[in-house]
């Protein structure tokens, strides 16, 4: 298909949210879908053609890929087109409809001097994220205290000029969706853009400042994998611009950013270059977290009297801090920091880690200095939470282990000169008996540690003493940090 039956033909000053031509097909819905199951009547025909075929018209539930998928099919068969291109067209449709009822948002609300004095109060206090985390909790998002804490600081630097971006790795139902809500709840409704997939066209649709400084939450990654390069260059260089044409004429659309995304996957084969500017954290899929969830359904069922969170706070603080977008943060030691340097992936992981620093830094903007400038200074102290809360993660990417294989290496240091066994690990883990097996094999295979005994069952050492993976040794501690400064 070549690029320029792959543009979108746009007619009138702005796209019909509810009609998109593709390839020479026009896809209209009837209504804008909901999430409710309900299917919608979609028509498909060919686009200012004077043959004869009739146009297909059938229900499709959108949100559904079964049903997304049966229509494609229909339509491929009947039009002579491919499968996957209808898939993307309808998937275009989707985004456009979703992407349009996006500009019913809400305006920022005018703060009364009450609640703007509420909310000077909240971030004044010196454990602001801790806090942060807490009304995560009472949100449903139990537990995985530094993964609160990091998509708050995410969500958080969509007010920068060079936002972060979160990838949620884990199994099918291990609470991605909690995280999310949990963090999208307490930003104000006008700062956040939830869409259930993302494609590159569709980043045009809602005008040209929609998505700027925005926290953009994708349902799940497989939705957003074919827009990963445009948002990349959206994150990078600032704004897209695509060619489109309006009443027979070529035009050109601009999306300016920077936005902000979030995201889950269970997939375990990302490309790499998908996720350089992505900050990538594993969720808890222990046997002790899924004690957690159970006892917050059990309690959330028993009727206990909940305590009260007053969320609009929360809101008026965010509103507060993006007054006036982006909001400029320097890092003055930034030169006396050391980073792990082993390949290029870890140019990247610096950066990130830079990105979080910074964004601690605005969340506290109140209690920190400005600069001639205006701009937020950042101090040792937020280096000093950033460390701690990227230690686990840095220790997994120093040997490029993934985060379950890194899991069980700090388990085996902690345990070290004692075999272990699959069936052991598993149950430490609170895992299954294949994903202990797949854990060790990784181990194994990075010859980090050997069998010892073939079994069966098979018994694992670790290959010579470790410490905790090796991966922050390399970056300077926060007190060796303040030493040097006061040299």
């Amino acid at each position: 298909m070549s690029k320029k039956n792959q543009t979108p033909d746009v007619e009138g000053d702005r796209p019909d949210p509810l009609t998109v031509v593709v390839d020479g097909l026009r896809y209209t819905l009837d209504a804008a879908p909901r999430r409710s199951g309900k299917k919608n009547i979609v028509t498909v025909a060919l686009d200012g053609s004077t043959e004869t075929t009739p146009p297909l018209v059938d229900r499709c539930d959108l949100f559904a890929f079964r049903s997304r998928r049966a229509l494609a099919q229909l339509v491929a068969d009947l039009f002579g087109r491919e499968q996957g291109a209808v898939l993307g067209a309808l998937a275009l449709l989707l985004d456009q409809a979703e992407r349009t009822a996006q500009l019913d948002r809400p305006t920022p609300e005018r703060l009364s001097d009450e609640r703007r004095k509420a909310a000077e109060q909240l971030l004044a206090s010196k454990d602001l994220l801790d806090r942060a985390a807490a009304a995560m909790e009472a949100l449903g998002h139990v537990g995985e205290e530094h993964v609160k804490r990091i998509a708050y600081l995410v969500a958080t630097s969509r007010l920068m000029a060079s936002p972060l971006s979160l990838l949620l790795l884990a199994p099918s139902g291990t609470g991605k969706s909690a995280v999310l809500d949990a963090v999208s709840a307490l930003m104000p409704s006008e700062s956040v853009v939830t869409l259930a997939r993302l494609t590159p066209q569709a980043l045009f649709y809602s005008g040209s400042d929609a998505l700027r400084h925005r926290l953009v939450i994708v349902d799940e990654y497989e939705g957003q994998a074919d827009a990963d390069h445009a948002v990349r260059v959206l994150q990078s260089r600032g704004e897209l611009r695509q060619s489109v044409t309006i009443r027979g004429k070529a035009e050109e659309l601009v999306a300016k950013g920077p936005v902000a995304v979030m995201s889950g996957t269970t997939l375990s084969n990302i490309d790499p270059q998908n996720t350089s500017r992505c900050i990538e954290l594993a969720l808890d899929d222990s046997l002790e977290q899924t004690r957690r969830v159970q006892a917050a359904q059990a309690a959330a069922w028993s009727g206990a009297r909940k305590a009260t969170l007053n969320i609009q706070v929360w809101h008026d603080a965010q509103r507060l801090l993006g007054e006036e977008p982006p909001v400029h943060v320097v890092i003055p030691f930034a030169a006396k920091l050391t980073f792990p340097a082993r390949t290029t992936a870890d140019r990247r992981a610096s950066a990130k880690l830079l990105g979080l620093v910074a964004a601690h830094a605005l969340l506290h903007s109140r209690q920190r200095e400005r600069d001639r400038e205006g701009h937020v200074v950042a101090t040792v102290a937020d280096y000093a939470v950033v460390h701690a809360l990227v230690q686990p993660a840095l220790d997994a990417a120093a040997l490029d282990l993934s985060p379950r294989a890194a899991r069980v290496l700090r388990w085996m240091t902690e345990h070290e000169g004692e075999a272990t066994d699959r069936r052991e690990v598993a149950s430490a883990m609170g895992w299954s008996y294949n994903t202990a097996k797949k854990a060790l094999a990784e181990l194994a295979a990075q010859e980090l540690v050997r069998v010892v005994e073939p079994g069966p069952p098979a018994r694992y050492r670790l290959l010579g003493p470790r410490g905790a993976l090796g991966g922050t040794s390399e970056l300077i501690a926060p007190a060796a940090l303040a030493a040097r400064r006061t040299r």
